[in-house]
């Protein structure tokens, strides 16, 4: 006899989500707002170039945010999702690609009930057909603040050209790894040429394999160049997208199930955050 599903909070989603769609997540950290978001663009635009469908979840605040870069202007975003569905506030982009602005993503997610949840994921599915990509734009990394891009099996760690911001750029992949350690690290260097793209990568692994454990796959570099990540060539981004259609599929999970897990994600952050603070409150009143 198999036994039943333990009635915690979760209980009813997990039944819910039990999809068997292919689908990937990317989570997009970097210590420069600014090249994350030109980095979560190009990604999604050379997906999108491919014929995939691509979600962008854009934690970033304008003016260094994923829609900036596209040439988008963030009316809504997921704060209006529960009044207005996921599908109504996500802004599209072009080629595919769609955009939903998340601002305190991880935040926002803590505060819904799950059958909050579950109806803006129907909703979604009941419109249009899943996005077969979510590219989660973890914003500035540098801070405290929990994003959603941790929960992406694999993660692109976005290196600002300037050897002086690899030991920032280290200690944001060792806070990932740490939180949740993901199934591989890809390294994109922003503003840089080839040659030295590929030293400053070649720093950041050696360090990542030795004190982490983690070995990093370099996947490209982006040439500074006039105007964002709208200008980054046509050969480059197919060079991306070749990249990432051809490395292997990290984990079988769905959009629903994935939803699900950035969910739990933000309920759990919440949880110890606010045990944290009664510590505190506790030690304060003693």
């Amino acid at each position: 006899m198999r036994l039943a599903e333990p009635m915690d909070q979760a209980s009813g989603l997990r039944q819910l989500f039990a999809c068997d769609d292919a689908f990937r997540a990317l989570g997009v950290l970097s210590t420069d707002a600014r090249a994350g978001a030109r980095a979560a663009a190009a990604l999604a635009r050379a997906l999108g170039r491919r014929g995939q469908r691509v979600l962008v979840l854009d934690e970033a605040r304008p003016p260094h945010d994923v829609g900036a870069a596209l040439g988008l202007v963030a009316r809504q975003g997921l704060i209006d999702a529960p009044a207005r569905g996921l599908h109504a506030v996500a802004r599209a982009a072009g080629d595919g690609v769609a955009v939903l602005a998340a601002p305190d993503g991880a935040d926002l997610l803590a505060t819904l009930p799950e059958h909050t949840l579950q109806a803006l994921v129907e909703d979604w599915r009941a419109r249009e057909e899943a996005p077969e990509w979510l590219v989660v734009n973890g914003a500035d990394g540098a801070g405290e603040r929990a994003t959603l891009a941790f929960t992406a099996g694999t993660r692109v760690l976005v290196l600002p050209a300037e050897r002086t911001r690899l030991a920032d750029a280290y200690a944001l992949m060792k806070r990932a790894h740490v939180d949740w350690s993901g199934e591989s690290w890809l390294v994109l260097v922003d503003g840089a040429e080839a040659a030295a793209a590929r030293a400053l990568y070649a720093s950041l692994r050696d360090t990542a394999r030795r004190f982490l454990g983690v070995d990093a796959a370099f996947i490209a570099a982006l040439p500074r160049r006039p105007g964002g990540a709208a200008t980054v060539e046509a050969p480059l981004l197919d060079a991306l997208a070749d990249e990432l259609l051809a490395r292997p599929l990290a984990e079988q999970v769905s959009f629903e199930q994935y939803w699900q897990r950035m969910w739990l994600f933000s309920r759990m952050r919440c949880q110890r955050a606010s045990g944290r603070t009664d510590h505190g409150q506790r030690r304060t009143h003693r």
